[in-house]
């Protein structure tokens, strides 16, 4: 990774190449430390994995919320011990053990994937603190689909909104004391609009989503796009060609690959 803070790398010569749940492609699970290394050896230039907290507040890399299927507790009811009972250390990271591998080699797309009704700062601030500690701020983004994380974010972090469906919106609204509410559907909503409802330093979505008032709206006000998750050489072409400065991919080796050839010969 270079030396230099996010906010100062290059992005409109090199787009930004990231690995999406570390690299998954020869088989790591995702989020998992394999994966992690994985992701890190693709030479792409960020890392993201989904973190959640236990309940004994332990933060880790997990998507869904519960470990296994058919599993009765989500894991934000279990304890991190509990958890590894059905799983390993290595497929059920602590987040503070993705830092150590991370820190000082690539920038880091930090989702935060909590699903528990507690107060966002809960979990946020914890967070925020335990990638402070690594030296990794300057270098990661705070991620979500959830407009009260991205609130509970300290002032000098840098956030992206993942464009919520209504159905998004309304399951995670269930679950916080803080609900955002909006004046019209999400579906309606310029990514100008949902980032300055999030408060949020710039915009994600799939690339199916992006039709030309979107484009417009990206291109007039200069808003920094994000596609996920791009999983051929055609759909990140069509994000580029949308206004992406930055895709999330299953694919980071080739994407790479193909990247440095298309900007760099």
């Amino acid at each position: 990774m270079s030396s230099i803070p996010l906010k100062e790398y290059p992005f409109e010569s090199k787009p930004m190449i990231c690995a999406h749940r570390g690299d998954t492609s020869r088989g790591a699970i995702e989020n998992s430390i394999n994966a992690v290394d994985a992701g890190l050896a693709t030479g792409a230039e960020m890392i993201e994995v989904d973190v959640q907290m236990t309940s004994d507040e332990v933060l880790i890399c997990h998507h869904d919320d519960r470990l296994a299927k058919g599993d009765e507790k989500p894991i934000w009811q279990r304890t991190y011990s509990d958890l590894l009972s059905q799983t390993t250390a290595d497929a059920l990271p602590k987040f503070e053990e993705v830092l150590r591998h991370v820190a000082g080699k690539a920038y880091l797309n930090i989702e935060m994937k909590d699903y528990s009704g507690f107060h966002p700062s809960r979990f946020v601030h914890p967070l925020v603190d335990l990638v402070r500690k690594f030296g990794m701020h300057e270098y990661s983004l705070y991620s979500s689909f959830r407009f009260d994380f991205i609130h509970a974010l300290p002032w000098d972090s840098l956030s992206v909104i993942i464009r919520p469906t209504t159905a998004i919106a309304s399951y995670f609204n269930s679950r916080s004391i803080s609900p955002v509410i909006t004046q019209k559907p999400i579906e309606e909503m310029l990514p100008s609009e949902i980032m300055q409802l999030a408060h949020a330093t710039s915009f994600a979505c799939m690339v199916s989503e992006i039709n030309n008032k979107a484009k417009e709206d990206i291109r007039k006000r200069n808003i920094f796009l994000s596609i996920y998750t791009i999983t051929t050489i055609e759909d990140f072409d069509r994000a580029i060609d949308a206004g992406a400065k930055a895709v999330v991919t299953d694919i980071p080796g080739e994407l790479v690959a193909y990247r440095n050839k298309k900007f760099f010969t």
